[in-house]
């Protein structure tokens, strides 16, 4: 039998792993960079990650994250602009997520979690929308990679 707790633990910790890979491998002027002179920089996109990781994280320990912190796209503060900051805060806040879901009970599982905007999701729905989230917003990584001329794989 699967276990589902250990399968979804994975999948949080690869999607933060590989996000934290790519991360690594991009100078400080690539993720601050805003492709076309109007994209989103990938600082400002990892900070979205960074802040939906925890609230899905306080979400799944079944506290109120409050209302979405922003007006229109999330921009990063001047001290998150840094790859070392932004690596360490992808690692930390994808550590909070998997902590709060391992600490989830087998009967937790399948409980309505209300969000702020009013929708209702289960536990798994969250993690999964963590890892799609990642997933999404590193493929944009990628693309910001290619874009300068990096085709390489950065995934250990």
């Amino acid at each position: 039998m699967i276990d589902v707790k250990s399968v979804v633990a994975t999948k949080l910790e690869g999607a933060g792993k590989h996000y934290a890979s790519d991360l690594a491998a991009m100078s400080h002027e690539a993720l601050e960079a805003t492709p076309g002179g109007q994209a989103r920089a990938p600082y400002d996109f990892t900070y979205e990650v960074v802040v939906v990781n925890d609230r899905m994280a306080t979400l799944l320990r079944g506290e109120k994250p409050g209302a979405w912190p922003f007006e229109g796209w999330a921009v990063a503060p001047d001290e998150f602009r840094t790859p070392k900051k932004a690596i360490a805060e992808i690692e930390r806040s994808i550590a909070a997520a998997i902590e709060a879901w391992s600490a989830l009970s087998d009967d937790e599982l399948g409980r309505e979690i209300t969000t702020s905007s009013g929708s209702s999701m289960t536990p798994l729905d969250i993690a999964l929308m963590c890892v799609q989230h990642m997933g999404y917003h590193d493929a944009q990584l990628n693309y910001v990679q290619a874009m300068r001329g990096d085709l390489a794989v950065h995934w250990e």
